[in-house]
């Protein structure tokens, strides 16, 4: 059933650094993994009941203060991208938009992603992936929160040196318990498996998956937490003698991505035309639309309830906000830091497939409750 509410916008600002950008860092030079990182914005909601929350006016101003400050430390994120070569770091600011939205917020937590609300407090922060990986947005909200609480950002950031097509999609939340089904490659083998299913029923051609990986934790010599930039790497699945060997296909294919491609990461030039390469022919193929992909991404252990407490506690609940590109799969972790949340964004064909798939319902919850009873009175949303 369709719930009704009403959106008011309170306000509309514009948030700048707390102290502006010297001149010699004016132009943030994108390294070749932001260049070959999709048009496309990265968006996450953080929800907290009422019982967790202070005044309203106090949470609105500590925000914009907070956020001011953490802009300094992080400024390419308020520049303007030009050409795709670099950020003109011209502090241009973010767009802080706060809203009330006249809905219980008990209803977003009875049936998530259906409604919002209004009596407690949900935080939206949005930012292009063209300068951001999942670790850049959980050091970036890390830093904010911190200044929230704190009042001060001590983390000094060290900055290093395929445009995808919207299709007419649909987006649905599943959750997995971790005492059926673990770890997390088996959890893609599930999804991959029960998608690849729905999809024969449309589309006989399905046969590759894709999967984000972080290069942090690969290389040689650890980086910084507060390095920002993308350093997300691709490695492509060919699944040719059926769905249930994905597992050991993915476990392979990450093997084969170490050896070959991490310890050309700091190797030159040379190297770097090797891994623009793999990435050209990986884009050529989604483009043509040869091979139908189902690319997956992975937030957890990024601790994102742990980064998000700005002063008034964990929020209830972590959401991913949605795409607007088909065949992706994000894995979210949940509250509890056990159960694993799945967001699957498929065209509505398949979606219907996917929703009567047995397998599936027999280890994951559609759509569950999430533990809550507060209503919020505002939203405020951050888009960069």
């Amino acid at each position: 059933m369709t719930i009704e509410f009403k959106v008011e916008v309170v306000a509309e600002d514009t948030i700048r650094p707390s102290s502006p950008t010297p001149d010699q860092l004016k132009n943030f030079k994108f390294s070749v993994f932001d260049q070959l990182s999709p048009i496309l914005y990265t968006s996450v909601l953080f929800f907290y009941t009422s019982s967790t929350s202070t005044s309203s006016p106090h949470q609105s101003s500590r925000l914009k203060s907070s956020l001011s400050k953490v802009l300094s430390r992080f400024y390419p994120l308020v520049g303007r991208i030009k050409d795709n070569l670099y950020i003109d770091c011209d502090d241009s600011g973010a767009e802080f938009i706060e809203a009330k939205i006249y809905c219980p917020l008990s209803r977003i937590l009875d049936r998530p992603f259906n409604t919002f609300g209004c009596d407690g407090l949900a935080v939206g922060v949005c930012i292009s992936h063209k300068i951001a990986d999942t670790s850049t947005l959980s050091t970036f909200i890390k830093g904010w929160s911190t200044a929230a609480l704190l009042g001060e950002v001590n983390a000094r950031i060290e900055i290093p040196p395929l445009d995808m097509a919207s299709a007419q999609c649909t987006t649905r939340r599943y959750v997995l318990n971790p005492t059926e089904i673990t770890p997390l490659a088996a959890v893609l083998g599930l999804m991959w498996r029960c998608v690849a299913r729905a999809s024969k029923k449309n589309d006989p051609g399905w046969r590759s998956l894709s999967q984000a990986v972080n290069l942090r934790v690969r290389l040689p010599e650890p980086l910084q937490e507060t390095m920002l930039g993308n350093l997300v790497g691709v490695l492509k699945v060919e699944i040719q003698d059926g769905a249930e060997e994905v597992v050991s296909h993915m476990r392979e294919a990450k093997r084969e991505y170490s050896e070959n491609f991490t310890p050309r990461l700091s190797g030159g030039g040379v190297s770097c035309m090797r891994i623009v390469g793999a990435a050209t022919e990986y884009s050529m193929l989604i483009n043509s639309g040869a091979v139908d992909f189902l690319s997956c991404s992975s937030w957890c252990s990024f601790g994102l309830y742990e980064a998000a407490d700005f002063g008034w506690g964990r929020p209830a609940w972590v959401s991913f906000a949605g795409v607007e590109y088909k065949n992706v799969i994000v894995l979210v972790d949940a509250r509890d830091g056990d159960a694993v949340e799945v967001w699957m964004t498929l065209s509505q064909a398949d979606m219907d497939a996917l929703d009567a798939d047995e397998e599936l319902l027999r280890f994951a919850c559609v759509n569950p409750s999430v533990s809550g009873s507060s209503t919020p009175r505002e939203f405020i949303a951050l888009g960069v």
